[in-house]
Order: structure tokens, then sequence, then C-alpha cells
């Protein structure tokens, strides 16, 4: 394939709906952590009770709570494309906008959702809604489209913007006065309900997110590098706030002409009390990605954004707590012996064990605050974690506790293999090798004669074992790793991991969609021409010819035959997903981005991916992407926001008759 259409093909991916079985919103996959579900929320408001509420986002995700927040339902959506904005005028209608132009309309608290025509293909990344006649309202999305409904949002028709600026808010103060924003520094206004908008200039070169008016004539802009504007004119003059932050801020909201919140990136919430001119921060823990907030009043107050994370307030913003469950630490490896024990592994040394399946995780102190990589139990008790900075740590109870070993290494250590409680090897950054022949109680460097990074091992006897790593690395031992050769294949990407089936068949995956399969040990490898380009992280097979795969933008593959054909897996995430368990059947869970666990829950529903017949064109690998890591110190509360507890329910009196 040329460039062009590898390009094109990458492209569509991104924005063109995930194909569904059935429309099943599960698709035959269910959440494990974080809960109720973990892919990014774009938009969250609630009805004038403040119970009733909506959270959406992507990968089509409708969350409703009628409790404050407290539990989570999620609403089936008609659509699979990332929905972004959001507007609530009470306990049943609500309309959601989204990717492709989708417009969404509910008269019935969310039980149907109703796909509105828009004539537009553009993503509308917000909506807005007069608030003295919500028969009218707007939605702005990618190259300066604007559209306009006079009927609550049943019908749209486009207005001109006379901008090809992505316009990422949109507030209006009444059915005349409203403003946009966007990239490059865009903002619009418009005194005629947006049949005419007007561009003012020089106010920012940088994107602005967030729009919102605090009175009729009063409005704050936000934007990234904590930008800040503010208008007392509705729109006819600026100026610049200093917000005494550089972080990017994503959504500003108003309870009142004087009371504000802007929420952004690292955790980030600024309050205001005087309309906007003096901003207070305040650090919510861990530092989330907040991408949206709502008040309802002065003290009761709800943000969202990255992974799924929902906090709310009930003290001004002072002080938040999650709505949500379970940790959103990046996951790099989850491990299961049988269907029932497993552990995962990831950012600020986080271990989580289950003995359901997965039904419920907990954390398990690591000992460490280092980012592990790669983890491995060889039996019930005994189990290996490896990660950056040279740490190695060690379990023998089944990972209730661990502790360090001491290695005289400093690279940071990616894969590691056991081939018995007795044998094992690590491999890492700068061509590290280590061996053990004892258990663990000494540790030897084996020389690689590389200094690219080692990603996974594998051996499949005391003699025989294959790594690969960076720069189409591949390096095989026949001799227990006394000596490695590298196996010229030609190959440029980066290969992240490392399956194999029996002594002979194994399998390799990488960036931009690299699959190889070895029938002679590792001697030789096959290029299987996926089809994708996206990365790919994670390899496991159930034999054979039975093999899964999973890499970015939640892509999961399988193939039943070896690697000549491909199926794609419809999933309920576009998150990076770094690891995959497979033990046959629906016995099945991947790992990754924010925390993201699901397991398969019905029999695998595939479509056909056509593998291209010409010669793999010469491709050059990306840096391998990285897991976020968290500055903040993992402690054995989990170290997250803490839970929020509903506040006790008052008895409710029997009525008078």
């Amino acid at each position: 394939m040329s460039l062009l259409t590898r390009w094109l093909f990458t492209f569509l991916l991104l924005i063109c709906p995930k194909p569904a079985v059935g429309q099943d919103p599960m698709r035959g996959w269910q959440w494990q952590n974080p809960l109720p579900q973990g892919n990014s929320i774009n938009a969250i408001r609630f009805a004038s009770d403040k119970q009733r509420g909506w959270a959406v986002g992507a990968d089509g995700a409708i969350l409703r709570t009628q409790d404050g927040g407290f539990e989570w339902d999620e609403q089936e959506s008609p659509v699979n494309t990332t929905l972004y904005g959001l507007y609530v005028k009470d306990r049943s209608r609500a309309v959601i906008s989204g990717a492709r132009g989708i417009i969404l309309t509910t008269a019935n608290g969310g039980r149907k959702w109703v796909p509105r025509p828009t004539g537009v293909r553009d993503h509308l990344f917000s909506l807005s809604f007069s608030p003295d006649d919500p028969s009218y309202g707007w939605a702005v999305g990618t190259f300066g489209r604007i559209i306009s409904t006079t009927d609550g949002g049943v019908t749209w028709k486009t207005q001109n913007a006379r901008t090809t600026a992505h316009l990422f808010s949109v507030a209006f103060a009444n059915t005349k006065a409203g403003i946009a924003v966007g990239s490059r520094g865009t903002l619009l206004v418009t005194n005629n309900g947006g049949a005419e908008w007007k561009q003012e200039g020089g106010l920012s070169a940088g994107l602005l997110t967030s729009v919102a008016f605090s009175s009729p004539k009063r409005a704050v802009v936000v934007g990234y590098a904590g930008t800040i504007l503010e208008t007392d004119d509705g729109g006819l003059s600026w100026r610049s706030i200093d917000s005494l932050i550089s972080t990017d801020l994503f959504a500003v909201f108003f309870a009142d002409d004087k009371l504000g919140w802007a929420a952004g990136d690292s955790g980030v919430v600024l309050t205001t009390g005087d309309g906007g001119t003096i901003w207070l921060p305040v650090n919510v823990r861990t530092s989330p990605k907040l991408v949206t907030v709502y008040f309802a009043d002065e003290m009761l107050g709800w943000a969202a954004g990255a992974d799924g994370l929902v906090v709310r307030t009930d003290d001004g913003g002072l002080s938040w707590r999650r709505l949500t469950e379970g940790g959103r630490d990046d996951l790099a490896r989850i491990f299961f012996l049988d269907n029932s024990r497993g552990w995962a592994v990831g950012s600020r040394g986080k271990i989580l064990f289950t003995s359901s399946g997965g039904k419920n995780w907990t954390v398990r102190p690591s000992g460490t605050t280092a980012r592990l990589n790669s983890l491995q139990f060889v039996n019930g008790k005994v189990g290996w974690a490896v990660g950056d900075n040279g740490t190695v740590i060690h379990s023998v109870n089944g990972g209730v506790t661990w502790a360090p070993v001491a290695i005289d290494v400093k690279e940071d250590l990616l894969g590691l293999h056991f081939l018995s409680a007795e044998r094992g090897w690590i491999v890492g950054s700068r061509g590290a090798i280590l061996r053990t022949n004892d258990g663990g109680q000494t540790w030897q460097f084996q020389r690689a004669n590389t200094f690219n990074w080692l990603e996974d091992v594998r051996f499949t006897d005391e003699n025989q074992g294959v790594a690969v790593g960076s720069n189409g690395t591949i390096l095989r031992t026949q001799d227990g790793g006394e000596t490695w050769k590298r196996v010229d294949q030609n190959l440029k990407e980066w290969l992240y991991a490392l399956a194999f089936a029996d002594a002979e068949r194994g399998y390799a995956v990488g960036a931009r969609g690299i699959i190889l399969r070895t029938d002679d040990g590792g001697a030789s490898w096959k290029d299987l021409e996926s089809g994708f380009t996206t990365n790919l992280f994670a390899v496991a097979v159930d034999g054979r010819n039975e093999v899964l795969v999973a890499g970015d933008q939640g892509r999961i593959l399988q193939s039943t035959d070896a690697g000549q054909t491909w199926e794609l897996q419809p999933t309920i995430t576009s998150s990076p997903l770094y690891s995959v368990a497979y033990r046959g059947g629906t016995n099945i869970w991947v790992a990754g981005r924010g925390g993201a666990i699901l397991r398969r829950t019905e029999p695998i529903a595939t479509v056909k991916i056509p593998v291209p017949r010409l010669p793999p064109a010469l491709r050059r690998s990306p840096p391998k992407i990285q897991p976020q890591a968290s500055q903040t110190p993992l402690e054995f509360d989990d170290g997250d926001i803490p839970r929020a507890v509903p506040p006790d329910k008052k008895p409710v009196r029997p009525e008078k008759r």
C-alpha cells in the first residue's frame, strides 16, 4: 500500500464508527475496571432536581444517574462514535452532539435516544441552548461548522461562521447573544442568533476550549496554557486575565453572576467568586485530566474527564471525591494463572489481583512507585514483576506481599519469562538480559551485543529462546542465553511482544500493524500482513493456530488459521490496549491505558479484514508509546481520589390521608 493509502486507512479508522453486532451496546465485552466504564467522559450535566443527570463520552458512552451520581447505569446508544456535547433540559429531555454530525435526543429519560438529521458530517464538539427559550439551540464543530435548531433539537440548519478553524465550544446568553471559540485563538460573537458571526482578532493565538456566560453581558473564555479571557459587554471588547498557571484549561462554568469554576489538565480546578476576575486554584488528587465541569448551585458540582472518571464536590470545589470505582493507572501487563486468579501491573507500582475472574479487583501493595512493566506467576504462590530503573520484586504468597530483589541494574526492565520456578530471564533497555538458575537468588548478565531496547522474551525449553525489541530487533539463543544472535529480517518496526504455542511456532507483534510468525523456533520469520497500521502491543495464543492481538485504538485482532486471515473484534473502547491474557473460548482479558480491564462475555463476533496481497511497503517505526505516569506516590489506600459516600437518606414520612 502507498503511504497515502495507509494514511487514509488510518484516518478512516479513527473517525468511522466501529462495526456493531446487532447494535449490542456491550458488544460481547464487559468493563471490569474502571467501573461503570473507562472511556473518556466529555460532558456531564444535571437536571434542576440535582439528582437526574447524564455523562457522555468516547465510543458512544451514555451514562445516567438518578441519585446525584453515586450510581450510574449505561444507556443504549444508537451510535458507536464519540459523543462530545450535552444539554439537559429536565429529568426527561436531553440532547447530545457527537462525531460525524451526530445529534441525539431523548424525551423519556434516555430509555430511547433518537438520531436527528443534521445534514453535516463534521464532529460537533459542543451544544448550547438559550436559557430563556430552550427551543433555540446551537452546535459547533470541525472546520468552523455551526448548526442551529428552533425546535429543541429535532431539526437543524447550517449557519455561516466565515472561518475554517475548529470550534470547540459555544454558549448563548439568550436567543440572540452568543459566543463560539476554537483553534488558532478563534473567537466568534453574534448578536442576532447566529445569522451573522463576527470574528474578534488578536486576543490569543492558542487554542480556546470553552466559553460560559455569567450574565447576559459578561462571559469568560478559557484555553490552553492557562488562558482566560473576559468580556463585560457581550463580546465587543475583551481583556486577558492572569490565571497564574500554565496548565491547559478545558472547561468553564458559572452557577450565577459571581461563582464560577474552570477545570483542566493535571487535576487543576480554578474557582472565582467575583465573576471571573480573580481565580484561585484547587488541585484534585492524582492529577486527572478533567474536561467538563458543571455546578447545580454554589456548593454542589461535578467534573469528569479521562478514563471514565467522574468526581463530585459538596463544598463549592474545595474538595472532590470519586463517583466511579477502580483505579486509573495505566496497566502494562495482565496475567491469569487460571480462569479465576489473575494479576495486573502498571504505573506507580500498581498491582491488582482478582480471584473471581476479574469480577472484583483489589490493590496489593508492591512497595515501589516505579512503573511495573511485566509480571508472571510460575504457580499459585511464586510470582515476579519487573519495572523501570532496574526494579525487580518477588512474591512467595500469591502476590499478597512483595519484596524487592537487589540487582545491580539501572536500566528499565520491560519483559520477563520463567520457564520453571528455578530458571528465568529478564530483558530491558540498552540490550539488558539477565538470567537466574536458582529461583532468583542470583542473577547473571548475558551478552546481547546490542544496545536496542528489548521488550519481551520467551523460552520454549532450557536452551531455545527469543527476545524482541526496538528497530526490528529479534535475538535468538540456542544455549540458554550464553550467546545471542540477531535474526536479520530487514525490519525497522519496534517489536513489543512475543508468544509461542510450541517449540516451533511463535508470533511477534509491533508498531504499524506488524505481525510476524515463525515456524522454526525463531530462526526465520514471516510478515503476516495484518492490514492495519496501528501499533500492536500484545499477543497471546491458544494452540498453534489461534492467535489474539491487541493494540492502539482498542483494536483486537484474531486469527484461527495461524495468521492467514485476520478478524476484527468489535470492542467497547478506543483506549490503547497494552496486554492480553487468553485462555481459550471466552476466557479473554485485555488491559491498557487508564486502568482499562475488559473481559470477553460472549463467543467472538468478528468482521473479516482483507489481507493485502501487495508486498509490504518499507515502514518506519515510531518510538514506543509510554503509558502515562502519575506524580503521586503510591499508597496502600490506592493513592486515588477518595470515594464519595452518599449522604444518609432521611426516613420518608408517610403521606397524610
